[in-house]
């Protein structure tokens, strides 16, 4: 069955901008991981399965993150900050102080809780391991609720 590139397209594109966008705090930047990546998923559609195409994707959106978070560490960029846009002021409270935690904290809470995943698929996806995940998220809620009684 020929993988249907317009359609993973749609159904994915927010996905995987989200994602980059948790990791890069860069609107511009993550547009631009987001185009890399799916230029990746045509060049490599032949080896993607039916049905694994968002796991992949989110996959290589979080290696091609951290391969530029490295890069820019290696050349000293200073801070890129854009505003998130959000639907609803709480939401957008309670997104930005998920944005504020550290890039391990957040990529886990952005996985689990607003793409769905479970701790598994999280530890597939970042290449980690499971108790990796639950070590990680533990110490995120601890940070958010914190940040957010302080609110």
């Amino acid at each position: 069955m020929e993988l249907d590139i317009s359609q993973v397209y749609n159904i994915n594109k927010n996905s995987v901008y989200r994602l980059a966008l948790t990791y890069l705090h860069s609107q511009a930047e993550a547009e631009d991981v987001c185009h890399d990546v799916f230029i990746k998923m045509i060049e490599h559609k032949a080896s993607i399965s039916p049905g694994k195409e968002r796991p992949w994707l989110l996959t290589v959106t979080a290696n091609e993150c951290k391969n530029r978070l490295k890069f820019w560490k290696r050349h000293e960029n200073g801070e890129l900050s854009d505003s998130i846009p959000a639907k609803e002021t709480q939401a957008s409270d309670i997104f930005e102080t998920v944005m504020s935690l550290s890039v391990k904290e957040r990529t886990v809470i952005y996985l689990y809780y607003y793409e769905g995943y479970d701790t598994k698929e999280i530890a597939r996806i970042l290449k980690i391991t499971a108790s990796a995940v639950r070590s990680r998220m533990e110490r995120a809620r601890k940070h958010l609720k914190t940040k957010l009684e302080g609110e």
